[in-house]
């Protein structure tokens, strides 16, 4: 790429420090793990060593402030736009390139336990590869990664085991692992709500700290189920085993103002997460412990 190599910006390590603080933990924007990965223009990679000086700045300048610091990672896959990594058509792995896979990620996890991260969040959401595994619409492969929907857990499954050994052998016990999923998809077939629970069981099996929801709000309906009025969270709550009632579950989406928190919490998230309200608002924490109404929709010039 030669537009872009995913390095770390000035900008962007002044653009995380003006938002830890007050907030609890920084969930630092997807990391692709390979330069083929890259999703869209304008994200920051930890595919080579050379990344951890900068990563290790925005680590440092995070907890410098009192946060912790999460890093997300994750590859594209198929959402890869093609003029992006050179016009290359996405073609499946083969198994040797699956392996390889698998281990770039561990080596992700690697680079972020060096650049002195609290913690990484693996992004197995937003249709990109590792959900593109797990989906039964994505996933057509004949081989041990795919077919039932045993063997489509085993690439998200397989990535969470290595993340376990670079923390076993790098990091200290108080690392960070989440997961962050997107509970449905709307394609046929594709990854219902029981796909999920199922997967998620099998990673709280072999061991998580949150799970974090991917969705546009987080009361968000069925996808498929029009007739279905419950929430997802709701639905979530009722559901899951005794082992995920033990592992924090995150919500994200439309949390604006404090008694959108609120009913956050209220409705089954044990933590929440905001995203658009932190880009316009970098005091954000600040605004909503003094009660402030936020309107999010704003003129720049004016915050």
């Amino acid at each position: 790429m030669d537009f872009f190599d995913g390095s770390v910006t000035k900008e962007l390590i002044e653009y995380y420090e003006q938002r830890a603080g007050s907030i609890g933990t920084v969930i630092v924007e997807c990391c692709f793990v390979d330069d083929k990965g890259l999703a869209f223009p304008g994200a920051i990679g930890i595919d080579k060593d050379d990344k951890i000086e900068g990563l290790a700045k925005i680590a440092t300048a995070i907890k410098g402030r009192g946060s912790k610091a999460v890093l997300q990672i994750y590859h594209g896959g198929r959402m890869v736009e093609p003029r992006f990594i050179g016009g290359a058509t996405p073609v499946a792995l083969s198994g040797d390139e699956v392996e390889e896979m698998v281990g770039k990620f561990g080596d992700a996890v690697y680079r972020e336990i060096q650049a002195g991260f609290d913690g990484v969040e693996i992004h197995g959401a937003n249709t990109y590869l590792i959900q593109q595994f797990y989906s039964p619409n994505s996933n057509q492969r004949t081989d041990k990664w795919g077919g039932s929907r045993d063997k489509r857990a085993q690439f998200p499954l397989a990535i969470l085991n290595i993340t376990h050994e670079m923390v076993n052998k790098y990091a200290d016990r108080s690392f960070i692992i989440g997961y962050r999923f997107s509970p449905e998809e709307i394609e046929e077939p594709g990854i219902r709500f029981d796909d999920t629970l199922y997967l998620l069981e099998k990673l709280a099996e072999k061991g998580l700290d949150y799970v974090h929801f991917s969705m546009g709000n987080i009361f968000r309906l069925s996808l498929v189920d029009i007739d279905d009025p419950s929430p997802l969270i709701k639905k979530y709550v009722a559901r899951r085993s005794a082992k995920l009632v033990e592992i924090p579950v995150i919500g994200v989406g439309e949390i604006v103002n404090k008694t959108d928190a609120e009913t956050a919490l209220e409705n089954g998230y044990d933590l929440i997460a905001v995203g658009r309200g932190c880009i316009a608002y970098p005091d954000w924490t600040d605004r909503i412990a003094d009660a402030q109404n936020i309107d999010l929709y704003i003129n720049s010039d004016k915050r």
